[in-house]
């Protein structure tokens, strides 16, 4: 997340962080863990990115913007303390999940929900804690802290399931805290998206996105959209690719100027939208392609039957579904943001 010499003292931070439990301090005080640590490294000679950043890594076990440890505590140890701290819960998370102890109902014995929460709290405000313009997401970090205990890859499809669900669960809960309304964090934050959507992205999208969420031409678009994704589901996401890498292009295939309308709208408008998530950039320019795409998708559905005898039309008009579907949850799943009965 930062330059060498941050990875370094995180590093070294890392292997001091729980020495302090073998003391009799800590023995006796345990609400002291980690805050002895810093204290004794400190009076040491550690740099201060290095005590502060033992000093605070159990934190924070509070959820809000104004949690503990504040930028003006952590001083120069801002970012070697999110790599330590960070790294403490994701470990405590993953080893307890591949050994079989995961919270069930009001039971969370070794409380890995506090440390899920504390994690999503650090990954939610991290360019505000550190200064860094870091954006890691879930997956990347899932992936490298795994291999001590088993390379996520290998684990079970059911203990993978539990886990993705469980923190799933716990990001959101983060989130709607902060205030975001239920639905708005539901279309933001899918388990899909843990590959390519970082935290602090996710809140600076909800930040911008109730400017949008009562419009009725964006509320229109979301209705529509959840027709997409149903028709989208005829065609398995295997034989959409398949289609995608060694099919005939959509230029040849679609006809019908509602179609051809429509493949237009998304070959200049997802470049644009591709572009701010890559980035980071102005998520309101996202949000606003997304919205032009409305008037396109309501002539497409007016004035083309998907589901056509021609099993070559068929198939690429799905593709053409598909296509837009992927595009738009790059953004969020907009149909969350609206009721069944609309």
């Amino acid at each position: 997340m930062g330059a060498p010499d941050a990875a370094e003292d995180a590093a070294r931070a890392a292997r001091l962080a729980k020495t302090d439990l073998t003391t009799e301090m800590v023995q006796e005080l345990t609400e002291l863990q980690g805050l002895m640590g810093g204290i004794y490294a400190r009076e040491e000679g550690l740099p201060e990115s290095i005590w502060k950043a033992i000093y605070y890594h159990y934190l924070p076990v509070a959820i809000e913007a104004g949690a503990q440890p504040l930028r003006a505590q952590l001083g120069a140890a801002a970012t070697t303390w999110a790599a330590v701290a960070m790294a403490d819960k994701l470990d405590t998370i993953l080893g307890l999940f591949s050994a079989g102890e995961r919270p069930t109902g009001s039971r969370d014995p070794f409380g890995l929900r506090r440390q899920a929460h504390g994690l999503f709290r650090i990954l939610v405000d991290l360019p505000e804690l550190t200064g860094l313009p870091a954006r890691p997401t879930l997956s990347s970090l899932l992936v490298e802290a795994a291999p001590p205990f088993a390379a996520i890859d290998s684990w079970d499809s059911e203990g993978v399931l539990q886990l993705l669900g469980f923190l799933l669960e716990r990001y959101r809960y983060v989130l709607e805290r902060r205030g975001f309304d239920v639905r708005n964090v539901r279309a933001v934050v899918q388990q899909k998206g843990f590959d390519r959507q970082s935290p602090s992205d996710a809140l600076r999208l909800l930040e911008v996105l109730p400017e949008f969420t009562e419009s009725s031409d964006f509320r229109k678009l979301a209705v529509a959209f959840k027709r997409v994704k149903n028709i989208a589901k005829q065609l398995p996401e295997p034989e959409f690719l398949d289609a995608e890498r060694r099919g005939p292009g959509l230029t040849a295939l679609l006809k019908e100027d509602a179609e051809r309308a429509l493949l237009d709208e998304i070959r200049d408008r997802g470049p644009i939208i591709e572009g701010v998530i890559e980035s980071g950039g102005s998520f309101r320019r996202a949000l606003v392609e997304a919205a032009g795409f409305g008037p396109a998708v309501d002539r497409f559905f007016t004035e083309v039957f998907v589901m056509v005898e021609d099993p070559v039309l068929r198939q690429a008009r799905l593709r053409l579904m598909r296509r837009l579907e992927s595009l738009i949850l790059k953004i969020a799943d907009i149909s969350e943001i609206v009721s069944e009965e609309e």
